[in-house]
């Protein structure tokens, strides 16, 4: 048996209403390339899909892929009274809270001595509440000999803590 070529699906006829013509090349006289409807609905799905799928979930979010880690010291780690601690957040962006109320963003706290602020609660401003209002990663802590529980802690731009899913304490111990 011979093969045969496959036959092309028959054109639809399209309304000169929906078609759009493209401009003529003065120098060629052909017509401009046109992107079709279908590949145009196309990209509009696949540009809607990546934005919903890059947007970030709200901090009550149980996928258990949002929260705050510690980059360094990391846990039972003896540290010098003068000490560099680097923070990290999961699923959210650091933003400064000068900048407002923006979803998905919020900046870093450290509890010293305590533990997780409860979700809605703004933390206080004293000396174990140490704030990073201006989106810093990373901050110098002096503390005085002896062991110590640090809580990072993440929080809106009203410091106002995202509660325990966004929290992580870890135990240093000081010389």
């Amino acid at each position: 048996a011979a093969l045969r070529a496959p036959r092309a699906a028959p054109r639809r006829a399209v309304s000169s209403a929906v078609r759009a013509e493209a401009p003529r090349d003065p120098e060629t006289s052909r017509r401009a390339p046109t992107l079709d409807g279908r590949r145009a609905v196309l990209g509009a799905a696949v540009s809607a899909a990546m934005s919903f799928a890059l947007t970030p979930g709200r901090a009550d979010a149980k996928d258990g892929k949002n929260g705050v880690y510690w980059i360094s010291p990391k846990d039972g780690a003896t540290v010098e009274r003068s000490f560099t601690v680097r923070m990290g957040v999961k699923g959210y962006e650091l933003a400064p809270a000068s900048e407002g109320l923006q979803e998905g963003t919020g900046h870093h706290h450290i509890v010293v001595d305590g533990g997780p602020v409860e979700r809605g609660v703004a933390i206080p401003f004293d000396a174990t509440h140490l704030h990073y209002g201006k989106a810093q990663k990373e901050a110098v802590i002096e503390l005085e000999p002896g062991t110590h529980t640090l809580t990072l802690q993440f929080a809106n731009a009203k410091h106002e803590s995202f509660g325990k899913k966004f929290a992580k304490t870890i135990t240093v111990n000081v010389q």
